[in-house]
């Protein structure tokens, strides 16, 4: 883990995300990578005005993120910070960021208390990051502060899980962590247990040997629904997700109950690929 990148647009909600990467950095001994993307100017500038206009967007971006830097490094000096700002959509400057200086890890903040259009435009840049980025996205609610994490909860729907690389990443992160990891399933009552499922917990538990753990069984055929009332109501410091197609998780997070997860848990979301 060498770095981490902090897109903030100095809100709230994503200098509390700053906040939470700065403890992971440190307890990673990572640098941090803050980054701006501040809005293309609307065509109907004269060329010179535009130009302008850009510039001074770019020199305002830099100057906060330099202050945001600083701000860090008063209290924590042996953090390094270096500081990015570009203009263009969010999420695109996101992600050419992430692959130029080879993030290890995404972090970023999701408002508290949602809102149609806080949906719409905070929560929505988070959330496509966590889905489509393969890099490890951490989404940090607004009122959750960084403590020491000693349990990891993996929502995991043990279909396959073996033809993938999701428990050894699930393991990374709670030997980072030094964290119990607990697997977290919804099985729908209607359905039988196959052999192949069988053979994926024989799977999960051969690799998760010298790892802490254990695997919980939710019956339920709402999958969303039993996972945001579980998470709700079970003590865990990280939620941890596959956001990606051809299993439950590509539906969770393509409906409106993912926001509702990420707006209420009050928990950190990290989502892997």
């Amino acid at each position: 883990m060498k770095t981490i990148i902090a897109p903030t647009d100095f809100s709230p909600s994503s200098n509390n995300a700053v906040d939470y990467a700065v403890e992971l950095a440190k307890l990673f001994s990572a640098r941090i990578v803050l980054v701006n993307a501040f809005p293309i100017p609307e065509t109907h500038y004269e060329m010179g005005g535009s130009f302008e206009l850009m510039s001074t967007l770019k020199d305002v971006s830099l100057e906060n993120l330099n202050q945001l830097k600083e701000k860090i490094q008063m209290t924590n000096p042996d953090v390094v910070v270096e500081c990015v700002s570009d203009m263009g959509h969010p999420y695109g400057v996101i992600d050419t960021v992430s692959r130029e200086k080879r993030a290890d890890l995404i972090v970023m903040g999701i408002v508290g208390e949602p809102g149609l259009m806080k949906e719409r435009i905070i929560g929505s840049t988070a959330i496509e990051i966590a889905r489509n980025q393969e890099v490890p996205t951490f989404i940090i609610p607004e009122d959750v502060k960084y403590h020491e994490v000693n349990k990891i909860s993996f929502a995991c729907d043990l279909k396959r899980t073996e033809k993938t690389d999701l428990v050894y990443v699930a393991k990374y992160f709670a030997e980072k962590f030094h964290a119990e990891l607990e697997i977290v399933n919804v099985d729908n009552p209607e359905e039988e247990v196959t052999i192949e499922k069988a053979v994926t917990n024989l799977f999960i538990e051969r690799k998760l040997m010298g790892v802490k753990h254990e695997t919980m069984h939710i019956s339920g055929k709402e999958v969303d629904e039993e996972l945001e009332n579980y998470f709700n109501s079970h003590e865990t410091d990280v939620v941890l997700v596959n956001p990606k197609k051809h299993n439950m998780f590509y539906y969770l997070f393509n409906k409106s109950i993912t926001k509702e997860l990420a707006f209420h848990s009050h928990k950190p979301i990290l989502a892997i690929h």
